[in-house]
């Protein structure tokens, strides 16, 4: 196995690593389908698969919509460099496999999906939470990694691969740029992770090894990335986080003076919404009051996704929740009663 950071060793200076391509367009390209490919001849295809950006890559993700935004990323950094996306499986020449840990049937669906690749001695490459929280897996033996703060490093990931050679990338203390080259599933829709991490230290949780302590974008770059999204088109804006409610905590600032900013950046007509993410009562529980005024904002949903994990205050002690069923409830009651636009909450 050879290790990434020393097959690009000796970059002292800046721009491109020694051997490193630099994008064929990295802003408003159009990812590169199969549809039309040229018949190829088998020294065609030999010499073909030689060239770095000239490989059709196949892209499956498992987990939640950071998950999806990281994929779109990945996705969007390797079509920048001339690689071809395909959701054909079995006409790529490398798979890319972006894997969720939280939930046992993602995993299980993971290692079936990487046996299928063996089997069929394809090239591959595994991202997101699983091998970054449990990078000694047997599943994952002989297998190039990525780390979740590394999808900005796919392409050297991917190319290393290519060539034959097992990479590991899992090491880094800064988070990727929010203006990476990106393909959107749907190209109405922007996920936008606002920070990564979270601050609690849940006794069962998984996803505290893999994505890590609490690391938050600042407002003025996720304003700056929402505006040129909404430049591209786009309809809907989803914010996506770990916990949104910490957001910013790290950096000094918090979620409503954020959400203000985004609801800000918006167009007066209402022509892109706004979707809050997933968060936990601990840290929302004294902005409740300027979260419901937001939601209230005609460009933003009406939605907030606080997970139920027990109706007792026993268990919520021993999973560490930090929250008790009463902070809950006044969760629950605040939001929807102020929310509300013509009901009475009396």
């Amino acid at each position: 196995m050879e290790d990434i950071e020393d097959l690009l060793v000796g970059n002292g200076g800046g721009g491109a690593p020694p051997g490193f391509r630099l994008p064929l367009n990295a802003v408003g390209f159009n990812p590169r389908k199969n549809n039309n490919k040229p018949k190829l001849t088998k020294l065609d295809h030999r010499l073909a698969s030689k060239v770095p950006g000239s490989q059709t890559i196949y892209i499956k993700t498992f987990g939640c919509s950071h998950n999806q935004s990281d994929s779109e990323y990945m996705a969007g950094q390797l079509s920048a460099f001339g690689y071809a996306l395909s959701d054909n499986p079995e006409e790529a020449d490398l798979w890319l496999i972006n894997t969720c840990t939280v939930k046992s049937p993602s995993q299980s669906a993971m290692d079936t999906l990487i046996t299928k690749c063996k089997t069929a001695k394809k090239p591959l490459v595994v991202a997101g939470c699983v091998p970054q929280g449990s990078r000694d897996l047997k599943e994952l033996e002989g297998v190039s990694i990525v780390g979740v703060q590394q999808i900005d490093r796919v392409v050297e990931v991917v190319e290393e691969t290519l060539k034959g050679h097992e990479v590991r990338l899992l090491h880094r203390k800064t988070l990727p740029a929010l203006d990476l080259p990106k393909v959107r599933k749907n190209k109405f829709v922007e996920i936008v992770p606002i920070n990564v991490g979270c601050l609690g230290a849940c006794t069962y949780c998984k996803t505290k090894h893999a994505r890590g302590h609490l690391g938050s974008y600042t407002v003025d770059s996720l304003v700056s990335r929402v505006r040129t999204v909404i430049a591209d088109g786009v309809k809907e804006i989803w914010l996506s986080s770990e916990d949104t409610g910490a957001y910013g905590r790290d950096i000094g600032v918090n979620l409503p003076t954020l959400l203000n900013a985004l609801v800000a950046a918006l167009p007066s007509d209402g022509s892109t919404m706004l979707r809050i993410g997933m968060t936990n009562p601990p840290f929302i529980l004294q902005y409740l009051k300027e979260i419901a005024e937001v939601l209230r904002h005609p460009c933003v949903y009406s939605f907030l996704h606080v997970p139920v994990q027990s109706g007792s205050d026993a268990v919520l002690t021993v999973m560490n929740r930090e929250y008790t069923v009463s902070d809950f409830r006044t969760v629950v009651d605040t939001l929807t009663c102020t929310c509300a636009r013509d009901a009475d909450c009396n």
